[in-house]
């Protein structure tokens, strides 16, 4: 159960189908993102970030408190169904080193970002 009680399966991207208008710029406490530059912003400094970890930041930051599962965060990168590494859950670590890379560069800005909660056996959450 995800601390919140609620987990979120699968989404679709921040960007909509083709020919469609690209998404308003998020914000949420100290993050901007702009799905039009495909930038990240916390705390006024940028934060560079590939497509899909921006995708993936869109995921965990539009319900704030709420768990994001494993899979809908792996679906952002190969889509729904895909499978990889060991086992029916072996996209698990994937999505770990995913969420690993973006901290990491989040705390090149500012050391002490800790705004992706860890979520046990399901996911990840944003913190506000």
């Amino acid at each position: 159960m995800s601390l919140s009680g609620t987990t979120l399966a699968a989404s679709a991207p921040p960007q909509g189908s083709a020919g469609s208008t690209p998404l308003s710029p998020l914000v949420r406490g100290n993050l901007h993102l702009r799905f039009d530059t495909g930038r990240a912003l916390w705390r006024g400094r940028q934060v560079t970030v590939t497509g899909t970890e921006l995708k993936m930041l869109h995921l965990l930051v539009r319900t704030p408190g709420t768990a994001v599962g494993y899979r809908a965060l792996y679906d952002l990168v190969h889509g729904p169904g895909f499978m990889a590494g060991k086992g029916n859950a072996g996209y698990r670590a994937n999505v770990r080193a995913f969420i690993k890379r973006i901290r990491r560069k989040f705390r090149e800005v500012d050391d002490g970002f800790d705004a992706i909660g860890n979520d046990p056996g399901t996911g990840y959450i944003w913190r506000d």
